[in-house]
């Protein structure tokens, strides 16, 4: 039969027979005089078997090598044990694309900002409501602010995590969520040329807040010593858009808070049990 006879029958394109023959999975039949090759029974039958696996999952690299074994008797063996290991791939593939679905089904259900990892996006969500909500990332450009947070979240291991989850279950015991995010605006409307009575007021304030939930931070994350890699990263992505006055505030704030860390440093999760 002709190669375009063959393709029909099998389901597959001419152009596909001469990948096969390029590949080296079906040898090239003889032409006759008229330019055309004239394909076997057999070869079908080798373009049926090649479709079949291929349907399975296997490359078409790994076929070669079944078939070569399958000419030299042992064909069995080895498709028994390449069907083992096909579907033991499979399993895992399955077990990821339903963790998958268990994560895009979270971010649903809690409106979750996407970009995020979702338990990062969670403790996101609750300092800022609404506004780190699928809606509010969808509909907005990514700003620098959002990129800075979706680059922190990379770098967030398991401790620094369970600290910002921490630090979120005290602010709300506190009562304090409101007014964190209240100097923070505060922290980014300041001017470049901010008095120092400006600067020092609003440092205070700041600390006010925060040194409440001191008990909450772990000392690893905040020092030098330690990976602290999390906080690193985002406080030279921050730097890239502060200002001289804001950097200033930054820094004084981060100094105090440090030490006072360093102070209780004893039990860096004292806060732990009391929180949650």
């Amino acid at each position: 039969m002709k190669s375009s006879e063959l393709a029909a029958i099998a389901g597959v394109s001419v152009r596909t027979l001469r990948h096969y023959h390029a590949l080296g999975l079906l040898p090239e039949p003889p032409r006759h005089s008229n330019g055309y090759r004239d394909y076997s029974v057999g070869d079908l039958a080798t373009v049926l078997h090649i479709r079949q696996l291929t349907s399975l999952g296997f490359p078409l690299s790994e076929i070669g090598v079944m078939m070569a074994a399958d000419e030299g008797g042992k064909g069995s063996t080895t498709e028994e044990d390449a069907l083992r290991q096909l579907d033991e791939e499979l399993e895992s593939q399955i077990a990821r694309l339903q963790e998958q679905r268990r994560t895009i089904a979270q971010l649903r259900e809690e409106r979750l900002d996407p970009a995020l990892p979702p338990r990062f996006a969670r403790v996101i969500k609750r300092f800022y409501g609404e506004e780190a909500t699928v809606e509010a990332a969808s509909g907005a450009a990514l700003d620098y602010d959002r990129a800075a947070l979706m680059v922190a979240a990379r770098f967030y291991d398991e401790e620094a995590l369970a600290e910002l989850e921490r630090f979120a279950d005290k602010a709300e015991e506190l009562g304090i969520v409101e007014e964190l995010r209240t100097v923070e605006r505060r922290i980014d409307d300041l001017a470049a040329d901010a008095s120092e009575e400006e600067r020092a007021a609003l440092t205070a304030d700041v600390l006010e807040l925060l040194l409440p939930t001191v008990e909450c931070f772990d000392i690893r994350n905040w020092s030098e010593e330690g990976d602290g890699s999390a906080a690193r990263v985002l406080e030279s992505l921050l730097d890239g858009s502060l200002n001289a006055a804001q950097r200033d505030v930054e820094e004084r704030i981060e100094k105090v808070i440090v030490e006072r860390i360093r102070e209780g440093a004893v039990e860096p999760h004292g806060c732990s049990e009391d929180a949650r």
